[in-house]
């Protein structure tokens, strides 16, 4: 048995006009500068709450900012302009991998568990994946503790299953569960700073994505 761990944002979804309008919003509620969208992207795919830290500084009122976040998030999606839209080719490619015989399919995300499974459902997605892991159930990327808890649940072992993100948090997370690891280039962070952090390879679309997959698989 395969497994393949997808990244969320930045990976199956764009999500950068909800992160930049989200942080537009909390941060003027609570009257702090509006970090930049280089900055607020760099860290797409850790924990909200390091990501607050970093962005507005440890002495925040960081737990009511996540609060606020909480509040908006389902606004925010609710409307059109700012919802996760599906990267051109990913749907496909869930439906046909999740479909295999021999391969079973997880997201490692930095979303809880509770605001990554309203998007999938919107998405109709959620029969697509046997294993689910979130910033609520282990610590923030690059941590291993999302691959090692996806591992266990499935029953695989880290030879047997490849990792694929847009980011280095993702790229180290994977090196650190000893998996091998794919990036793809359409996310946060440029390819060759994924190469740099131990990408086996970089997709530049989903197309190539497929190939890379059947590559690792087959090694």
């Amino acid at each position: 048995m395969k497994l393949i761990i997808f990244d969320f944002d930045g990976t199956l979804v764009d999500s950068r006009s909800l992160i930049l309008e989200s942080h537009r919003i909390v941060f003027a509620e609570f009257q702090l500068p509006a970090p930049s969208p280089a900055d607020s992207l760099a860290l797409v795919g850790k924990s909200l709450d390091v990501i607050l830290t970093q962005l507005a500084g440890p002495t925040a009122p960081i737990l009511e900012m996540v609060r606020a976040y909480d509040l908006l998030l389902p606004q925010l999606r609710a409307d059109r302009a700012f919802a996760e839209k599906p990267f051109d080719g990913v749907a496909d490619l869930l439906r046909e991998l999740s479909s295999a015989s021999d391969t079973v399919l997880g997201i490692a995300t930095g979303h809880r568990s509770d605001t990554l499974a309203p998007a999938l459902e919107t998405l109709q997605w959620t029969g697509f994946f046997q294993t689910i892991q979130a910033a609520d159930m282990a610590p923030s990327k690059p941590h291993p503790g999302m691959l090692l808890q996806a591992l266990a649940a499935t029953g695989v072992t880290p030879k047997d299953a490849i990792f694929i993100g847009d980011t280095t948090f993702d790229m180290e997370m994977a090196q650190a569960a000893e998996l091998r690891s794919i990036g793809v280039g359409w996310g946060y962070h440029q390819a060759d700073l994924l190469t740099a952090a131990g990408a086996h390879c970089v997709a530049k679309h989903v197309g190539e994505l497929r190939r890379c997959i059947r590559s690792a698989m087959s090694e």
